[in-house]
Order: C-alpha cells, then structure tokens, then sequence
C-alpha cells in the first residue's frame, strides 16, 4: 500500500496540483464573500417568492449545500436542477441562479434558455462560457469565477456566492463573524490533515487506509445530506472510485435491509456516517442505531463529527475540506491521478456529436 508520508510521490502522481486547490478552499471561501459585499441584488430579486438553482456536477453541489442549510427557515420554496427541464412552478416570480462553472455544461445551459422567457428574476455564476452570454443578453445579474480548476475544486466559489446571495435574500441567518469563523477553523483543520501531517496523526490519512480497497458508503442527514453527496463525487473524481451516498432518515425504511446479498460484495464496502451536532434528535438516534446495525452484521464503518463547530455553517465547510482530503489520499492509494476526469470528457464528446443539425 503506498506510503501516504511520501509527499515527493504524491506530487510527481499530482501533476495538475489538484492538492492545491483543495488547500485554497479556506481562500476561496474568503474572498468570494469579500467579493459579494460589494454586490447589490435589485429590489425585484429580493421580493422572489421562489427560488431554482440550475447544476450539474460539481458546479451543482454548492447550490445544494445551501439549499440544505436554507430550508428549515426559509418561507419560500427552494429547489436544485440537475436537469435540463423546468418545474412547471417557475414563473416570472421565480428567481434562478445558474452555476456552471465553464458555462457550458448543457443542462443549465438548456434550462436556462427557458427560465430567460419566464423571469427576469436571473442570475448567473460561471467563469465565462454561455451561461454568462445568455444572462448577459437579458440583464442578469452575473458574477465571474476567476480560478483555473476543475469545477469541482472551485466549490469554495460557487458555494460562497450561493451563501451570499441567501444573506442577502435573508433566508439564512449568516453573519460576516460566521465566515471568518468558518475560515479560522478550516485552517486549522488543515493543520491537522495536510499531507506534512504525519499518517499516525492524521485523521484523513488514516480513513483513507481504511477505505482503501473498498467501495465507500456515505450517509448523511439534515445540512449533511448534499455534503454526503460531495464525499460521493470526490471519491468517483478524485480517486476513481466507485462510491454512492444515501440520505438518513430514508435509508433506514429500505436500504439497511439490502445489506444481505451479494454475500461477496458485503466485505467490499466501507461506510461513513457524517453525523451533525446540529442534526434532528431523531436522526441522530437514527445514525446511532444504523451504526450499531453495521457493527452486528460485521459491515467496516466509521462515524465522523467535526469539532469545533461553532455554526452550522462551518461545521459544513470543515466536513467538505475532510472529505476532499480523503478522497485525495485515496486517489494516492490507488495510484492513480486525482486530477483528469477523462471518461466525463469523452461522454460530453459523444453527446456533442450527436446534437442535431441546424
């Protein structure tokens, strides 16, 4: 098994430094909300009585993570498209946000070609592409990621602005004080989990050795549902590996029951449970008992829970830096570089050969 320790090995298999962008996170965060101080949102925007945030991918997971966060309070609906058509609900009384961070994923793009005709209640978060020509033609309101990553590693970005834009709608109660926080203790969780950070100290490391060889599980509840589905996404980008996520209180009426066949399989799954000091009572009684369940049927597993966690916001933020970190050292693991996402680009060249025809 590789040596986690060997930093020289894992730059030289790192070639793109996707490593890099997972350590800029904390920057990212910080200046996407210093950027959005300068920002105003028209009068009509703040007066949606809904709200759409169009995604795929990476460039999705932002948006859902805030929506998580959002909607135990928020008196408006509020709803995630990975997509490419729109709810009947979406009227001129609707306000869409499209993320992508080329802005030229085609699903937000279609989607957003339809929202255009709706509402003017729109807003677009690209680095360029034609997410932003379609917004700019019809007055939105645009704000311009300026990072050279996958989309995937500029969450920091897409997240932030999506955090930002709630502020400023007032659905969540997030403050300047809750982001420096946030920032604070995501650098000090890389502190503990950088790759200088050796293994027997190291809590990302030593999870990664545990995962290795194994197809992870992740269960999530609550404002830990989307980044249940983020660890999912990491560990198929980052480490190549096949991963899948489940949400917690559902998996409990059907999923714990499918852990009998195929016996073969059973020994090749890992599971981590994200549990929140912020969750429903019940779910986390839930996340208990489901631990208790894997630990009689002999299922490997590991409960996860962030401390400090001052808000749930930064609770959010240091569980995603945790698992980007994992997924890292497993795409050490596995030899593999963390980087290329080769077979997405030769899906997208296929169905771009198949458009039709003017």
């Amino acid at each position: 098994m590789a040596n986690l320790d060997n930093i020289q090995a894992m730059q030289n298999l790192d070639r793109e430094n996707i490593l890099g962008n997972i350590q800029d996170f904390p920057d990212q965060v910080e200046k996407c909300w210093s950027d959005w101080q300068k920002i105003a949102l028209p009068t009509p925007y703040i007066n949606a009585k809904s709200i759409l945030i169009l995604g795929m991918g990476g460039s999705a997971q932002g948006g859902g993570i805030v929506a998580g966060l959002s909607e135990k309070k928020s008196p408006i609906p509020i709803a995630t498209l990975r997509d490419y058509d729109l709810p009947g609900w979406v009227d001129r009384n609707t306000l869409v946000i499209a993320v992508s961070y080329s802005g030229d994923t085609e699903e937000p793009v279609e989607a957003l070609q339809k929202a255009v005709k709706l509402t003017e209640k729109i807003i677009t978060i690209s680095s360029g592409g034609k997410i932003y020509s379609i917004g700019s033609q019809n007055r939105a309101l645009h704000y311009q990621i300026h990072y050279g990553s996958q989309p995937r590693a500029a969450l920091g970005y897409s997240m932030t602005a999506v955090l930002a834009i709630f502020k400023k709608l007032n659905l969540l109660e997030i403050s300047d004080d809750d982001i420096k926080e946030a920032v604070l203790l995501l650098r000090a969780l890389q502190k503990k989990i950088d790759v200088i950070v050796p293994e027997r100290k190291n809590m990302a490391k030593l999870l990664a050795q545990k995962i290795s060889g194994h197809i992870p599980i992740i269960f999530g509840s609550g404002n830990l549902s989307e980044v249940a589905r983020r660890f999912k996404g990491q560990f198929n980008e980052n480490a190549k590996s096949a991963s899948y996520f489940e949400i917690i209180p559902e998996l409990n009426h059907n999923s714990l029951v499918g852990l009998e066949f195929p016996t073969e399989l059973k020994q090749k799954l890992f599971f981590l449970i994200l549990q929140s000091k912020y969750g429903h009572n019940r779910n986390t009684l839930r996340e208990n008992i489901t631990a208790q369940i894997l630990e009689q049927r002999k299922l490997p597993y590991e409960s996860i829970m962030v401390q400090p966690a001052g808000s749930e916001i930064s609770e959010v933020m240091q569980m995603i830096m945790l698992g980007d970190f994992i997924s890292y050292y497993c795409a050490v693991l596995n030899n593999v570089q963390p980087n290329p996402v080769d077979i997405i680009n030769v899906f997208k060249t296929k169905l771009a050969d198949e458009l039709p025809k003017a």
